[in-house]
C-alpha cells in the first residue's frame, strides 16, 4: 500500500491518511511516499510499518546509533538535525492551534551546537534472561530488555562506566528486575551510580570502590535510601548557583540547555524586586533560587519530599533567604494558600496541571504566569483553561532539551488580561 507521509505526529512517526484514516508510520518523514504494511487497525486511526521507501526526504541520513531501530529511546535520528529542529517547531505550532485553539507566536526552536552526548543520566533495566543477568534499554513498546554497546545521547565517561557494569552484573549481586541509574555532573564530571530495587541493599560494590571519578554510590529499596560509598551529592552550576543533587531529585537531564531554560524563564518573568513569586513542583528548587536574587520572596511547592531536602539544603548553600519550601501534591497545598503572588512558575510532569489546580492559580489572581512544560499537548489543553479564566499565552519559546528523540521542551509568557 503506497502513501504519501504529510504529517507528523508528537512521537515523531510519520503521518499519512490511507482509506480516510490517520495511519501512523515510525521512521517516516514527512514529504516521503512509502510503501507500507498495515499492523494495527483501529476504528479511528491505524499503524503501519515501511516496506519500501519510493520517495526518499533530502533530510533523510543514516542514524549514527547501532541500536537506533530497536530501541525505543530516539525518534529522530534517521533525519537531520535541522529537520529535527523545524518538525519539532511544527508540532509545537499544530498542538497551539488543534488543542489549543490558540493562534499566538511561536519562536524559533532553541537547538544545540551538538546535538550528542548531552545527557547527564541514565537509567539502564537489569534482569535475568536465560539464566544470566542482562542490562540494557526497553525495546520500543516492550518490557524485553535489548543488549546495548553504545548509547550516543550519554557522555562517554557515562558509557564508559555502564559497560564496566555491565561486565560485572553477577559479581555485583544484583537482584533480577532491578534498575541501574547513573549520573553525571557536568561541573566537575564526577559520577554517581544507584542501584534501584529489591533486595540492592545486598549488592557487592567492592568493584567499583577504585573506579576513577565515580563520587557516589547509593542503593534504594522501596522508601529506603542508604549511601554505599562516598559523597551524598553531585555538584552542578546553572548560571552561577549552585546545586547539590541527591540519588533521585529531578534535574533536567541536558544541563547545556537548562542553562538557556532558566535564562528563558527568568526573561519571561519580568521579575521585580517587590515581587512575590510562587514555584509550583518546584522540585529541588533549581528555577526558584535562579530567581531569588530578583525577588522578594518565593514559595515552592513539591511532592517529593527528599528533593524538599535537596531544595532547602541548597537555599543554605547559595545563602538565599527569600525562599521558602512547602512538601506536597500542588494540587493539595495551593488550595490552601492565602498569600498573594505577583508571578506564579508552573514546571509540571508530562500530564501537565489538573482543572482543578489550574483553578487553583488563577484564584490566586496573579499579573504573570510562566508555564514551562515538556509536553506540547498537555500544555495546550492547559493553556486554553487559563484563557477560558482570563489569561493569555503571549509568547511561546520551544527549546530542544532532547534531541534524536520526540520530546519538546517550552516556556510560555502568560499575562492576566485585565
Amino acid at each position: 500500500m503506497r502513501c504519501l507521509v504529510d504529517g507528523i505526529s508528537h512521537l515523531g512517526e510519520g503521518v499519512a491518511r490511507i482509506d480516510g484514516k490517520a495511519t501512523f508510520i515510525p521512521f517516516a518523514i514527512p514529504g516521503e511516499t512509502v510503501e507500507v504494511e498495515i499492523t494495527q487497525d483501529k476504528k479511528k486511526y491505524q499503524r503501519a510499518k515501511i516496506v519500501e521507501i519510493i520517495n526518499s526526504s533530502p533530510d533523510r541520513i543514516t542514524p549514527d546509533c547501532p541500536h537506533y531501530y530497536e530501541c525505543g529511546g530516539c525518534a529522530y535520528q534517521h533525519m537531520s538535525y535541522t529537520k529535527q529542529l523545524a518538525l519539532k517547531q511544527r508540532v509545537v505550532t499544530e498542538n497551539m492551534n488543534r488543542i489549543g485553539k490558540l493562534e499566538l507566536q511561536v519562536n524559533p526552536i532553541v537547538g544545540m551546537e551538538d546535538p550528542w552526548r548531552y545527557r547527564n543520566k541514565v537509567e539502564w533495566h537489569v534482569d535475568r534472561i536465560n539464566g544470566q543477568l542482562r542490562m540494557g534499554y526497553y525495546q520500543n513498546d516492550s518490557h524485553k530488555i535489548i543488549d546495548i554497546t553504545t548509547c550516543k545521547l550519554i557522555s562517554q565517561a557515562m558509557e564508559d562506566i555502564s559497560l564496566y557494569i555491565k561486565a560485572r552484573l553477577e559479581a555485583l549481586n544484583l537482584p533480577d528486575h532491578s534498575e541501574i541509574v547513573i549520573r553525571q555532573s557536568s561541573l566537575n564530571n564526577q559520577l554517581m551510580v544507584v542501584f534501584k530495587g529489591e533486595g540492592t541493599d545486598n549488592v557487592n560494590i567492592d568493584c567499583l570502590l577504585n573506579y576513577a571519578d565515580l563520587e557516589s554510590i547509593y542503593c534504594i529499596d522501596e522508601e529506603n535510601y542508604t549511601l554505599l560509598s562516598g559523597e551524598p551529592y553531585l555538584e552542578e552550576d546553572i548560571n552561577g548557583v549552585h546545586y547539590d543533587i541527591s540519588a533521585l531529585s529531578f534535574f533536567q537531564v541536558n544541563s547545556i540547555q537548562t542553562r538557556k531554560l532558566y535564562e528563558i524563564v527568568k526573561e519571561f518573568a519580568q521579575l521585580k524586586r517587590s515581587d512575590r513569586v510562587l514555584d509550583a513542583y518546584c522540585g529541588i528548587g533549581s528555577i526558584a533560587l535562579y530567581l531569588a536574587p530578583s525577588t522578594r520572596k518565593i514559595i515552592g511547592v513539591e511532592s517529593y519530599a527528599p528533593a524538599i531536602q535537596d531544595a532547602v539544603h541548597n537555599t543554605q548553600k547559595n545563602q538565599i533567604r527569600n525562599c521558602d519550601f512547602i512538601t506536597g501534591a500542588c494540587e493539595q497545598i495551593i488550595p490552601q494558600l492565602i498569600d498573594e503572588f505577583d508571578l506564579v512558575v508552573l514546571d509540571p510532569p508530562r500530564a501537565g496541571c489538573s482543572e482543578e489546580l489550574i483553578e487553583s492559580i488563577v484564584s490566586l489572581i496573579p499579573e504573570r504566569i510562566v508555564y514551562a512544560s515538556c509536553n506540547p499537548a498537555t500544555l495546550a489543553r492547559d493553556l486554553a483553561l487559563l484563557a477560558s479564566a482570563g489569561y493569555a499565552a503571549m509568547e511561546i519559546q520551544p527549546i530542544d532539551m532532547f534531541p534524536q528523540t520526540s520530546h519538546v521542551e517550552c516556556v510560555v509568557r502568560i499575562y492576566r488580561k485585565d
